[in-house]
């Protein structure tokens, strides 16, 4: 099987609609997609918790790469990442 490269044309027509939808003065709403449209959203844990060194937790191998020198730019790491370890009451 070939993958295409690129984006597909329905692909290209719903950024095509979203740009036109972001620079009106209209708000964007659930009718401004396509019919049918599945949002979706993704997240990780490495994103939220933090926590890198509590209750016995040891680093993932996302923690040990992004602690390497030259792996990320500007030398950040998820640490803390937004901390909701916390954060959780």
């Amino acid at each position: 099987m070939h993958r295409k490269k690129g984006m597909c044309l329905s692909q290209v027509m719903v950024i095509s609609m979203l740009v036109r939808t972001c620079l009106s003065d209209d708000r964007i709403n659930r009718g401004s997609f396509p019919k049918g449209f599945v949002f979706g959203t993704a997240s990780s844990a490495f994103q939220y918790e933090g926590a890198v060194k509590e209750d016995g937790r040891g680093p993932s191998i996302w923690d040990t790469f992004a602690n390497s020198s030259g792996k990320i730019i500007d030398g950040s790491n998820a640490d803390v990442a937004v901390d909701q370890y916390h954060r959780y009451n």
